[in-house]
């Protein structure tokens, strides 16, 4: 995926991937939070998805920094869904999931 940075065209299939970096955000969170601490592995995972790897597929690849963008605010979403759930915060799992659930609203909506 690295590789291939194109935002995708039709509905499902960029909805399935803002899903899909969510999860990545939700999967790293509780690996890293589990030696750094949930928080700090949060915000571990959101900076340096944004960095490392949107950064990468930028500068070599090619890709649209609008879609790296949203990859890493996905990303950003799901640590914060995997760390607020983890620490029992309501609250902050609830404001990720609304604004996760806000850009695929939109990003859906472009796309049909």
């Amino acid at each position: 995926m690295l590789a291939s940075p194109d935002a995708q065209q039709d509905a499902y299939t960029w909805g399935a991937a803002l899903l899909g970096h969510a999860f990545v955000g939700v999967f790293l969170t509780a690996l890293i939070g589990w030696r750094a601490g949930v928080w700090r592995g949060a915000t571990i995972v959101a900076a340096g998805y944004l960095l490392i790897w949107e950064g990468v597929q930028v500068a070599s690849f090619g890709g649209g920094i609008a879609d790296s963008l949203v990859d890493a605010a996905a990303v950003t979403c799901g640590a914060v869904v995997a760390a607020g759930a983890w620490r029992n915060r309501g609250a902050a799992v609830a404001g990720a999931l609304a604004l996760l659930a806000l850009m695929g609203i939109v990003g859906v909506r472009k796309r049909r």
